[in-house]
This record gives structure tokens, C-alpha cells and sequence, in this order.
């Protein structure tokens, strides 16, 4: 029964992977076609509306009902938390000529988890973690290099942008896991949806979009929607129910592979050798900073 259990656990981390790197394939494909704020908004209204969907088919709606006031507080903090990340993730897909690239930066994540834990937790650095922090960063830096490029150029490009999305996502995966029993998956995915639809709909207003955009745009987004928001949502959420975060984790940091793969598939776009360097030493410093505690367990 627990190898069943986590079987299902590791299933769902894998389709929440797969799921995940659709979103860099789709999205990018539509913002070559609409501006962020359009993209925003249908992208966020067809992750309400799958979410919706299946929460109306399932017993979860009744947990609407019995929401406490600490879980409204849960959600509002993570609704903001979304909107900084989220926003500063799809912007980096908007300008980044390849979306393998800030795939691969996105597994700096792992090392501001593991800096929380650190400090906030005060947990101990294992050898593993110290090496993991080396490579992750010096990955981040090689698939970032520009030669005589600024520092405000790195920080208003995708390497900026994608700091900010994984500082931010680190943050959300830290109080999502803590309170993983007090709001459900769905719970947190429809939150998700709804807070930065709104956002969207405020900057689409204010920014005076057209609803109008092309049908083959519209199309990315409605896949894409589907298995970003909605299926990586939940899965990524639910594995945690049935296995360790940092086995989930694991399995999630070699997002960027499949992302290389569709990216080259879909767009024809491959990396250039010190990015595909780069982006090599960031999946092996993920992967580090994951298993550090048990690899730091296991050296005695």
C-alpha cells in the first residue's frame, strides 16, 4: 500500500513536469502573437475555467464551504506571491529568443528553498548543498553571459526577470508545503488563477488592449492553459500529499530537459554550447541541493 502510494506520488510529480514544460512551449508561442496583458488574461480566464470545471465535478466544492480565516490568509499571501512571480515568468518567456533558457534559470529556485530552510529553519548547509548553490549559480551566469553587457541589462532581462520569479516561487513553495492541509491543491490553483486574472484584466484596462487577438494564438493558450495552470497546478500539488517535497523535486528540476526538447520541436531553437553548459550545471546543482540532506545523512 505505501509503494502504491508513492507511485502515485511520483506519477503525478512526473505529469506535473511534463505538464510544466508546455507552458514555456505554448506560452512562448503566443506572445510571439499578443502582448503580455492579452496574453494574461485569456491564459488566467481558461485556468479559472478548467479548474472551475473540474472542482464542480468533484467533491472539493464542498470544501468552499468551510474555508477558515487562516486559509483565506494562506491565499491572499499566495494570490500576491503568484502575481510578482508569474508576472516576472512570463515576461522572461516574452523576451527570451529561446524558452529552454529560462527553463534551466528557473532551477534557482532550489537554492532559495534551500536558503529558507537555512535561515528560516535554521538548518544546517550539508557539503551537498554548498557544491549544489556553486553549480546552480554558476550555470545561471554561463547560460546568462553577454559579453560587455551591463548589470541593469542581466537585471531588466530574463536572467532579472527570472530571479525575481524564483525568489518569489521559493516563497510560495515554502508556505504552500506548510500549509498543504489547511487549503487543498484545487483550492490553490483556482486561488492562483483568480488573482492574477484580476491583475491581468487591471494592467489589460489600464493599458487599453484589444480583446482581439488571432485564432492560432488563442489556440496555444487554450492548450496551454490546460496543462499549465490546471494540470501542473494540481499534480504538482497533490504528489505532495503522497510523497517528500524533495523527491517531488527532484523529478520537477529536470523540467527544462523536456523544455529543450519541445523548444527545438516546435520553434526549430537551440541553445548555443555554454548555455546547454550552463543549463547542465544548473540541473546538476538542483539536484544537489535537493538530496544534500540525504546525501549529508547518509556520508554518516
Amino acid at each position: 500500500m505505501i509503494i502504491q502510494t508513492k507511485i502515485k506520488g511520483y506519477a503525478l510529480a512526473l505529469l506535473a513536469t511534463v505538464s510544466a514544460s508546455t507552458v514555456y512551449i505554448f506560452g512562448k508561442a503566443a506572445l510571439e502573437e499578443v502582448s503580455l496583458p492579452q496574453f494574461g488574461v485569456y491564459w488566467f480566464a481558461g485556468a479559472l475555467f478548467w479548474n472551475a470545471l473540474f472542482t464542480m465535478r468533484s467533491a472539493e466544492h464542498r470544501r468552499f464551504r468551510r474555508i477558515s480565516r487562516k486559509s483565506f490568509k494562506i491565499l491572499f499571501i499566495l494570490g500576491v506571491i503568484e502575481i510578482i512571480a508569474t508576472t516576472s515568468f512570463y515576461g522572461a518567456i516574452e523576451i527570451t529568443a529561446n524558452p529552454a533558457i529560462p527553463s534551466f534559470l528557473r532551477n534557482m529556485e532550489y537554492i532559495f528553498i534551500t536558503l529558507f530552510g537555512v535561515f528560516l529553519l535554521r538548518e544546517k548547509f550539508s557539503g551537498a548543498e554548498v557544491l549544489g548553490i556553486i553549480l546552480t549559480f554558476t550555470g545561471a551566469f554561463a547560460i546568462s553571459f553577454q559579453k560587455g553587457a551591463s548589470i541593469s541589462a542581466y537585471l531588466t532581462g530574463t536572467s532579472g526577470l527570472m530571479l525575481i520569479t524564483t525568489l518569489a516561487f521559493g516563497v510560495r513553495t515554502i508556505i504552500a508545503k506548510k500549509n498543504i492541509q489547511a487549503v487543498t491543491p484545487i483550492m490553490l490553483a483556482i486561488n492562483r488563477a483568480i488573482f492574477l486574472l484580476l491583475f491581468s484584466l487591471l494592467i489589460f484596462k489600464i493599458m487599453g488592449q484589444s480583446f482581439d487577438i488571432p485564432s492560432s494564438a488563442l489556440i496555444n493558450i487554450a492548450f496551454g492553459s490546460f496543462f499549465g495552470p490546471f494540470i501542473t497546478s494540481i499534480s504538482q500539488y497533490s504528489a505532495l500529499k503522497y510523497i517528500e517535497a524533495s523527491r517531488a523535486a527532484i523529478i520537477q528540476s529536470t523540467t527544462a530537459l523536456f523544455v529543450l526538447a519541445g523548444a527545438w520541436f516546435v520553434f526549430g531553437r537551440f541553445p548555443a554550447d555554454y548555455q546547454l553548459a550552463g543549463g547542465a550545471l544548473t540541473v546538476t546543482g538542483a539536484m544537489l541541493l535537493v538530496l544534500g540532506k540525504r546525501l549529508k545523512w547518509k556520508h554518516h
